[in-house]
């Protein structure tokens, strides 16, 4: 099959960006935070320097003695210039975010990726580049994916080398400290510039793999703990869908391929989509030994951003969990509303369903819906393709304002769930599962995960038991100020 890394760059690009250029969206009368609703504090800018590291205060309970590492977030902290706001929630320039926790105490840091689509729009002022809902300015020059890279969807660390990742460009290494950004990540010179999907997986073992998504063909990076790029293959999809996630099990990659599919590719880039529910969710099962050694699953129509984590059977049954819609959100205009400070509540089939996707080694695959509301699915990472029962994901959609606000831990084995519901005042982003030091189990983990405290208009690191979550957070960490609200983290 061709591995063209032309193709790549050419169909990856054009899912990554926009082909032709324009203006962005402007606001209408409201300017600035005046005017705007409490929740609009998670959109706004970040400072263009970012945060010099500050102390949090320790608000409540206390910091578990074992917690000690590094927690990173990533997330779209630039959305306005002047009266110009950001045409897509995708489009925000990446803030990386550092959380140093040790002997009780906890350091806050963020910096922007110093990608070239940040530099040359803080210098003019403006927005210019395109994006993915973002048509861009004529006068911004583009050459390839990582011209418009915004850097700010996930993190990722490999063998002390930080990385800030997007969907269509390269990933962007930083020191891992000062958070310092050193440039594009280039894992083989023949690679240079090859989309490196957000959602890489990492093997209890350090091992990394990853997509790169090039319209109807997938390239397969395996990525040893060293940092060392090991193979890489391509598979062909069948169609350009779109894949923000993916999953795998021990033995197996699994390439979910919604109907969520574009074939025109026409400014901005996500106009170019189409719901083709006829299709259903496809999901291609991929030897990891033997990239041609491959089969097909089918499932009903679903839409989806976010995994889990899978595993196999003894039979070869392989199981899934996933957050799916009915249909795609975040779509044209996705987020943009929000960033306006206007928000209408989604409609149920706009709502994602913690579900089990279970793939018999023959046949159809299964749907099991829990009908927990939510996002950002995590599991415990000693657990990563192999068979768990624990996962953690934001809960209780807000009937007041956008996000959630509640953290909910379901256990597939007993089918019950533990849920913290912090109300109102809080949204309630992702939370990882961190192990307890000498620990085997995943109940015998912390949660660790970020809150805007919209009373106090403060940003907040919480930390769960993962055994007792209904009782509570065991400690709060309070900054001075707060950030925009992110998607992505990691513990290092």
């Amino acid at each position: 099959m061709d591995l063209s890394r032309r193709h790549f760059l050419e169909a990856g690009f054009g899912l990554g960006v926009a082909g032709s250029l324009g203006a962005c969206v402007s606001p209408g009368s409201a300017s600035g935070a005046a005017g705007m609703p409490d929740w609009h504090l998670g959109y706004q800018n970040a400072p263009p320097a970012g945060f010099d590291p500050s102390p949090m205060r320790l608000a409540f309970g206390a910091v578990p003695a074992d917690l000690k590492g590094s927690f990173y977030r990533n997330g779209p902290a630039q959305m306005q210039y002047g009266d110009q706001y950001a045409s897509h929630w995708f489009d925000g320039d990446g803030l990386i975010h550092r959380i140093a926790i040790e002997d009780g105490q906890a350091v806050h840091q963020a910096r922007f990726v110093e990608t070239k689509k940040r530099r040359e729009e803080q210098a003019a002022g403006k927005f210019l580049s395109p994006g993915f809902g973002t048509l861009g300015d004529e006068s911004y020059s583009v050459e390839g994916p990582d011209d418009v890279n915004a850097a700010n969807t996930s993190v990722l660390v490999v063998n002390g080398e930080l990385l800030a990742l997007w969907e269509a460009g390269s990933a962007f290494a930083m020191d891992a400290e000062t958070l310092e950004t050193r440039g594009p990540k280039t894992w083989r010179e023949d690679l240079k510039g090859m989309p490196f999907l957000a959602h890489p997986k990492v093997e209890p073992d350090g091992r990394v793999w990853n997509l790169a998504v090039g319209g109807d063909r997938v390239g397969i990076y395996r990525i040893a703990k060293t940092g060392e790029l090991e193979d890489f293959g391509m598979v062909n999809i069948g169609r350009a869908a779109y894949i923000h996630d993916w999953t795998m099990t021990a033995r197996h990659l699994i390439i979910l391929v919604q109907p969520w599919i574009n074939e025109n590719l026409r400014p901005p880039v996500v106009a170019g989509f189409e719901w083709q529910p006829q299709h259903g969710l496809q999901m291609l099962i991929v030897d990891k030994d033997d990239f041609s050694n491959q089969r097909w699953a089918q499932a009903p129509a679903r839409m989806f951003f976010h995994t889990g984590s899978a595993w196999e059977e003894s039979d070869g049954t392989i199981k899934f969990d996933v957050v799916l819609y009915r249909e795609p959100v975040l779509g044209v205009g996705g987020g943009a509303a929000e960033i306006r400070g206007e928000w209408t509540e989604r409609s149920a089939n706009e709502k994602g369903i913690l579900t089990q996707i279970v793939i018999p080694v023959q046949g159809d695959a299964k749907l099991i819906e829990t009908g927990i509301m939510g996002e950002f699915p995590q599991v415990d990472p000693r657990y990563r393709g192999q068979s768990r029962r624990l996962t953690a994901l934001c809960t209780a959609p807000s009937r007041q304002r956008p996000g959630q606000t509640a953290l909910t831990v379901h256990d597939w084995g007993s089918g019950q769930s533990d849920t913290f519901n912090f109300g109102e005042s809080r949204m309630v982003e992702e939370f990882l599962f961190v192990p307890k030091s000498g620990s085997s189990k995943e109940s015998e983990s912390w949660l660790i995960g970020t809150v805007l405290n919209l009373k106090s208009e403060v940003s907040e690191v919480c930390v769960f038991d993962a055994a007792r979550v209904s009782d509570g957070p065991v400690c709060i960490l309070q900054a001075d100020y707060s950030w925009p609200l992110g998607f992505h983290g990691t513990w290092a």
